[in-house]
């Protein structure tokens, strides 16, 4: 995972990671962004996660127990009524935020629900943070252990047309099933059809990704979704910029991502780099190499 500098600080932004279940201490700092992240039944108990901003995570029985969330911010993040309640009882809360989120939780050594105003816990919870209960009733079921079940749950969410859920669909972008995979990132363009409320960068980004999906449908609807919502060439250059990063996976991902640009359009070749082609000809990897002599040739008019 890379690390950036912010304001003399260091930043990690972690991304679409499944830390469902894990049982061993997770790496979260102060000042770190997590988005799009399952951390259902994972222990933050006592962390220093002050200054964390948490965009479209699973909390269901996730434990924050004594943990320290000053200033903490929670953006459309989700713990379904029907599931284990996210514990935050004994944390250190001041200034918390909690926009655009459903929460389902514990707090106190009672259960309580963040669809009500001024409770003693979360002091200042906005009102966009109240989802339709057909909404949460459909985003339950993208926590389901069942493809088919997530895969209908992802086409009723694009389908209901309401962006708040776009970050927790967005989760599904890392599901280990291609057609979920697909089909959330389907359902999350027909969904943009103004900005995302809250982090529209961060998910379109994350949403073109997939042009380096290891499955070609999935990169085949990243490509379709380009020419319907014309993201800008920054975002795109998101995607390219992993054939620079030093593992091989992420280097692959890169180079098909740039395939698949310059196959819908040679404009898109401007955004690449010579010599990173050139040095990625050569790549440790295998298949790195053939890849980006594929790669190559649709840049010389061979194919």
């Amino acid at each position: 995972m890379d690390t950036i500098k912010v304001e003399s600080t260091y930043k990690t932004p972690y991304l679409g990671i499944n830390w469902r279940d894990t049982k061993h201490r997770l790496p979260i700092q102060p000042k770190d962004t997590v988005s799009f992240c399952d951390l259902r039944n994972c222990s933050l108990e006592k962390l220093d996660l002050s200054m964390v901003e948490f965009f479209g995570c699973r909390l269901n029985g996730t434990l924050f127990k004594g943990a320290n969330l000053q200033k903490t911010q929670f953006i459309s993040c989700f713990s379904s009524d029907d599931c284990a309640p996210t514990d935050f009882r004994d944390v250190i809360h001041e200034d918390v935020s909690v926009v655009y989120s459903h929460l389902h939780y514990q707090a106190d050594e009672f259960l309580t629900d963040s669809h009500y105003l001024g409770d003693d816990f979360w002091m200042g919870i906005s009102p966009e943070s109240r989802w339709p209960d057909v909404v949460t009733a459909a985003a339950t079921e993208t926590l389901s252990d069942r493809n088919d079940v997530r895969y209908n749950a992802a086409a009723k969410l694009g389908d209901l047309d309401n962006p708040v859920v776009a970050p927790i669909l967005a989760c599904l972008l890392a599901d280990d099933e291609w057609d979920v995979r697909s089909i959330a990132l389907e359902a999350l363009g027909n969904l943009r059809h103004q900005e995302f409320p809250q982090g529209d960068n961060i998910l379109l980004e994350w949403m073109f990704l997939r042009l380096g999906d290891r499955h070609s449908i999935v990169r085949h609807t990243a490509r379709n979704l380009v020419e319907i919502l014309s993201p800008p060439n920054h975002v795109l250059l998101a995607s390219i910029n992993r054939m620079m990063s030093p593992e091989s996976e992420e280097r692959i991902a890169g180079v098909l991502a740039a395939i698949e640009l310059c196959r819908l359009d040679e404009q898109y070749s401007s955004l690449l780099e010579p010599q990173t082609i050139e040095g990625l000809l050569s790549d440790e990897s295998l298949d790195v190499r053939q890849e980006c002599s594929s790669l190559r040739e649709i840049l010389d008019g061979d194919c």
